[in-house]
């Protein structure tokens, strides 16, 4: 269940499902906001201030995602996650305020929807994919890890075995295990892409490690 890249030998999924759904927008969200003495650069967004009050402007798939990579997941999905007693996830309250096809019908209409939030932990990953710790801010407490040079590659003696889990520095990754997978295969649920992690590929972005003066303070003269 992660972001698709073009390189990726992708296991479950439609191309036309990224026209079809789009991302979702939120609408009056708040972010606490974290400054650093130690490096300016550091200023970054923090928890989120409420629950998630999505803005659709297509059609609603059984996953929703919005601008920030947040995961939501209609009452279906919700349900059979929890019949299956799927773990490493926790479901909080979330609302779809407008839609395109609240446009032309009641806005009772509209599913009820949960934010799927990750909770189960891979630790560190495996030294293989790449990703190695660059930085820790003793002010402020920001992380910065390196970029993946083989995909994702869980280290299985540091995962808890949740069905649902990140690894540390990216959270925006959600690795699932064969159950997960099935689940949704079986039920022919839309709106999310399903391949190996280890497939995942970094792109044309710039790399952490390329740019230490992100997350490192300038030396005084």
């Amino acid at each position: 269940m992660l972001h698709v890249q073009p390189e990726t030998t992708q296991v479950y999924g439609r191309q036309e499902w990224e026209t079809k759904y789009g991302a979702a927008d939120v609408k009056d969200i708040d972010y606490e906001s974290i400054t650093c003495t130690l490096v300016p650069g550091h200023r970054r967004a923090g928890a989120r201030i409420g629950d998630l009050h999505l803005l659709i402007s297509k059609d609603i798939g059984d996953f929703i995602w919005t601008y920030m990579s947040e995961c939501v997941v209609t009452d279906t999905v919700a349900r059979l996650m929890t019949q299956e007693k799927l773990t490493g996830f926790r479901l909080r309250d979330a609302s779809i305020v407008t839609s395109g096809r609240s446009i032309m019908k009641n806005a009772n209409s509209l599913p009820k929807v949960w934010e799927l939030e990750v909770q189960g932990k891979g630790g560190d990953a495996d030294p293989e994919s790449g990703i190695r710790l660059l930085h820790v801010c003793p002010e402020c407490g920001y992380t910065a890890y390196s970029s993946f040079q083989r995909g994702i590659i869980v280290d299985e003696s540091q995962w808890d075995r949740t069905d649902l889990f990140t690894v540390n520095g990216y959270r925006r990754h959600i690795i699932i295990t064969e159950r997960v997978k099935d689940l949704i295969i079986r039920n022919k649920l839309t709106n999310c892409a399903i391949f190996r992690s280890q497939d995942l590929r970094w792109g044309n972005i710039p790399r952490p490690e390329e740019r230490p003066e992100l997350f490192i303070a300038k030396q005084s003269t």
